[in-house]
């Protein structure tokens, strides 16, 4: 199967992802771009989404990463900058550490035009930022 490469956000295109680990893409969406992309870098892409994925797609996604005790990545692509509340966002940063392995990287891209600066504070409760580039801020889980 192929992949449309103009439906792969650039985030993914960003990051130098390790053969055989497991992805956890919060808020992944419908379409399988992602995840056949991301299948060509050696990475099992686990998709969790409450609006686009059913409720029994989510629950296996869940369960897979509970056992294999969490996620080696996090991605949130344009998933922060289109939730309004701050309470809203904390709480997707927390289920995202909650799913991840202890010192998993966590990338979060945000929609051109909004300023990662504006959400480091943010992440910073929850990870510790390693780097803030024009389009990511990669973050990681150092404790559980």
């Amino acid at each position: 199967m192929s992949y449309d490469s103009a439906k792969v956000p650039q985030l993914f295109k960003g990051v130098q992802w390790r053969s055989y680990s497991v992805n956890l893409d919060m808020w992944g969406a419908a379409s399988e771009d992602v995840t056949l992309y991301l299948a060509e870098q050696g990475v099992d892409n686990v998709v969790y989404d409450p609006v686009d994925r059913s409720a029994e797609h989510n629950e296996g996604a869940i369960k897979f990463i509970m056992r294999i005790g969490g996620a080696h990545s996090v991605t949130l692509s344009n998933v922060l900058s289109v939730i309004p509340s701050v309470k809203d966002r904390d709480a997707v940063l927390y289920y995202s550490k909650f799913l991840s392995k202890m010192y998993a990287p966590v990338y979060i891209g945000v929609y051109e035009g909004d300023n990662l600066q504006d959400y480091k504070e943010e992440v910073s409760k929850r990870f510790r930022v390693i780097s803030i580039t024009n389009d990511m801020i990669t973050a990681v889980n150092e404790d559980r």
